[in-house]
């Protein structure tokens, strides 16, 4: 499979525990006649499900869309698909909940399921969302996606993550952040080796940007990330 290939390039498996639950939520917003105006947006785990591997799985379903959300959850709610009410539940979140990088929406997959319209990130916008919160779980989806589909490569998700380089911002305190140190402990255990953001990731770009005539301001708030090596400049 080439990189960037769409995740969704094989034919979703509709009876896997993700599927037979957007199946539900489908038919019940059909059956209600609810206008969402925009696509459902599935994300998580629930695509690797669906696509990739019927045994990966999760306890939930992740779905968001703008606009709705108050009825879209009491619409689960009626219909027994809320958390703490099924065994494989479904989750209605805000937009902002799904952090992929800048590009995810040219890679997606859209698909119809009772008359609405589903959207299913591909695998490296799902994984790079992941590096937020990078537990065990997770980290097995790296290796799920890789196992499958051989992407993505390590200068593939180099290339991704210079496109997310304001995910790198350190806290308040100047300490890394969760993203940071997430794609720093990503790499061993899928690449073989160790990673060092700041110069991997953040100083390409500061570099780029640079040579493009960004402002002499907004360089700074890159150098404040680590990205660049003054003695060099």
């Amino acid at each position: 499979m080439p990189a960037n290939a769409n995740v969704n390039s094989p034919p979703p498996d509709w009876t896997t525990p993700a599927g037979r639950a957007l199946e539900r939520l489908a038919a019940a917003i059909e059956r209600t006649g609810l206008v969402l105006g925009e696509p459902l947006i599935v994300f998580g785990s629930a695509p690797l499900q669906i696509f990739l591997d019927p045994a990966f799985l999760s306890a939930d379903v992740d779905v968001t869309v703008t606009g709705h959300l108050k009825e879209l959850q009491a619409l689960v709610e009626e219909t027994g698909m809320g958390k703490g009410r099924a065994p494989f539940y479904i989750e209605i979140v805000p937009r902002y909940v799904f952090r992929p990088g800048p590009d995810w929406g040219v890679r997606a997959r859209r698909l119809e399921l009772h008359g609405v319209e589903l959207v299913f990130p591909a695998p490296l916008d799902l994984l790079v969302a992941k590096l937020h919160r990078l537990d065990e779980k997770y980290l097995r989806a790296f290796e799920l996606v890789r196992q499958k589909t051989g992407q993505p490569g390590e200068e593939e998700l180099l290339q991704e993550l210079r496109q997310c380089h304001e995910k790198f911002t350190p806290r308040p305190s100047g300490a890394k952040s969760d993203f940071h140190r997430n794609v720093e402990r990503l790499w061993p255990r899928l690449f073989g080796r160790e990673l060092d953001a700041g110069r991997s990731i953040l100083q390409p770009v500061l570099d780029a940007l640079r040579q493009a005539g960004e402002s002499e301001d907004y360089l700074t708030v890159l150098r404040s990330l680590g990205a660049v090596d003054d003695d060099k400049h």
